[in-house]
C-alpha cells in the first residue's frame, strides 16, 4: 500500500510541477514580448515571438521533450514501440519545422504559385500538416488512454494546440481588417497564441512523463510476478 501511495504522490508532484512550469513559461514569454513591443518598440529581437527567437526555441524544446519521452517508453514497453518510435519522429519533425519554417516557407511557395496575398500563408499551413497533427494527436492518445492522469493531460494539451492553431487561421481576419503587425489586436493574438501553443507542448510533455512513471513503477511489479 505505502508503493501504490508514494507513486500516486509522486505523479501528483509531476503533475503539479508541469502546471507551474507551464504557467511560467508561458507568463515570462508573454511578459518579454509585450515588455519588448510596449517598452523598447520591439527593438530586443531575441524576445520577439517570430521564428527564429525566443518563442521558437521555447515550443521547439517541448515539442522535442515529447518525442524524447515517447522514445522513451517505447523502451520500457515493447507494446508501445512501434507507436512510440512514430511519436517521437513526429514530434522531432515539428520540433525541427518550428526552428527550419519549413511549414511556412511550403505555404509561401503554394500561395506564389496560385497567386495569392501572403496572408493565406496561415490558412495554408494548417490544412497541408493537418493530417500529420491529426495522426500525432491519435498516437498520443492511444499511448496515454491506460493512465488517466496522463490522458487527461495529453487531452488538455491538444486542445491548447487546437487553439493555437484556431489563432492563426483567425489571424486572417485581422489581416483583412486592416490590423497590421504593430496594432494591439495582432499583438493579442499573436501573445495569446504563442502562449497556448507552448503550454500544449508542455501539458503533452508532461503526460507523457507521467506514463513513463507510472509504467517504470509498474514494470518490476511485472517482472517479479
Amino acid at each position: 500500500m505505502n508503493d501504490v501511495g508514494g507513486s500516486a504522490a509522486a505523479v501528483h508532484r509531476l503533475i503539479t510541477t508541469g502546471v507551474v512550469i507551464a504557467v511560467v513559461a508561458v507568463t515570462v514569454q508573454s511578459l518579454l514580448y509585450l515588455v519588448n513591443v510596449y517598452g523598447f518598440d520591439r527593438s530586443i529581437r531575441t524576445f520577439d515571438l517570430e521564428e527564429g527567437e525566443l518563442v521558437t526555441w521555447a515550443t521547439s524544446s517541448a515539442a522535442f521533450a515529447v518525442g524524447l519521452l515517447a522514445l522513451l517508453l517505447s523502451f520500457l514497453d515493447p507494446a508501445q514501440r512501434i507507436r512510440g518510435v512514430a511519436i517521437a519522429a513526429g514530434a522531432a519533425f515539428v520540433s525541427f519545422d518550428d526552428v527550419a519554417a519549413l511549414h511556412e516557407q511550403f505555404a509561401f511557395r503554394i500561395t506564389g504559385a496560385f497567386d495569392l496575398a501572403d496572408t493565406y500563408v496561415q490558412v495554408v499551413w494548417p490544412t497541408l500538416y493537418f493530417p500529420l497533427l491529426v495522426a500525432l494527436a491519435v498516437l498520443l492518445l492511444q499511448m496515454a488512454q491506460d493512465t488517466p492522469p496522463a490522458q487527461r493531460l495529453v487531452v488538455a494539451g491538444l486542445l491548447a494546440l487546437g487553439v493555437a492553431v484556431g489563432l492563426e487561421v483567425a489571424g486572417l481576419a485581422l489581416d483583412r481588417a486592416g490590423a497590421g503587425s504593430e496594432s494591439w489586436p495582432r499583438t493579442v493574438e499573436v501573445t495569446l497564441e504563442e502562449g497556448v501553443e507552448l503550454a500544449g507542448w508542455i501539458l503533452i510533455a508532461t503526460g507523457a512523463a507521467v506514463r513513463l512513471l507510472v509504467l517504470a513503477d509498474e514494470h518490476p511489479r511485472s517482472s517479479e510476478a
